[in-house]
């Protein structure tokens, strides 16, 4: 569909591990889709070929239009990537990095900064930041260049109330706005959060519900 991300049959190996295995799934405008699973599965691999970080072995990645894997350059227009560990620069401030990541353009970030509470930390320099600052931050960064996709490996990941709830106001407002939200989690709140929820095992991906998730995690019968 034209307004949706459609990832199809994706497949991806390492040497003789098969990490992914024909995984197909849809994001629609305005929606937000959770991918679960137990840790080492593939769901940060799976991430990353969807946000342009690696290439796939087989598959196509379809967005508003666009074949990503045949038009490269699209990623950078259409996918903002927010990933575990932290990619900010730590001897810079929070300014400067936007700076950075935004080309040196000093407008049209301005709702970021306003609701992911980066004013009040916008000459704070990232090393003397806490994780939920960082978090905060990091995901104005990746949004400087107005994507309409929002990828992001446990955006919320051992983050206070008071970080989690900036972080998911503004994902609820980036939803309302049109925009797509993909994670991975092991957190119930974002569990919750999400529109539809996934599971990966086996290489494999299929819908679940929240309960059956944590149900399957907790047994291990997904690993």
């Amino acid at each position: 569909m034209s307004d949706s991300y459609v990832i199809s049959k994706i497949t991806k190996r390492y040497s003789r591990k098969q990490v992914l295995s024909e995984i197909s799934m849809e994001c629609r405008a305005g929606e937000c889709v959770g991918i679960v699973g137990t840790n080492g599965i593939g769901k940060s691999t799976l991430l990353r070929v969807m946000a342009g970080v690696e290439k796939p072995d087989h598959g196509d990645l379809l967005c508003l239009g666009h074949n990503l894997l045949r038009e490269r350059g699209a990623f950078a227009k259409l996918i903002a990537y927010v990933p575990q560990e932290n990619p900010l620069l730590g001897e810079l401030t929070a300014r400067d990095n936007l700076k950075l990541w935004s080309g040196r353009r000093m407008s049209g970030w301005e709702k970021e900064i306003r609701m992911l509470k980066l004013d009040e930390i916008i000459d704070l320099r990232v090393s003397a930041m806490s994780g939920g600052m960082k978090r905060r931050l990091a995901i104005a960064c990746a949004l400087t260049g107005g994507s309409p996709v929002l990828i992001m490996d446990e955006p919320t990941a051992a983050l206070d109330l008071y970080h989690k709830g900036i972080i998911f106001d503004y994902l609820r407002s980036y939803l309302d706005g049109g925009g797509m939200v993909i994670f991975s989690t092991h957190d119930m709140e974002e569990m919750r959060f999400a529109d539809h929820l996934c599971i990966l095992h086996d290489g494999r991906i299929s819908e679940t519900s929240v309960e059956d998730a944590v149900d399957r995690i907790r047994s291990g019968s997904v690993s």
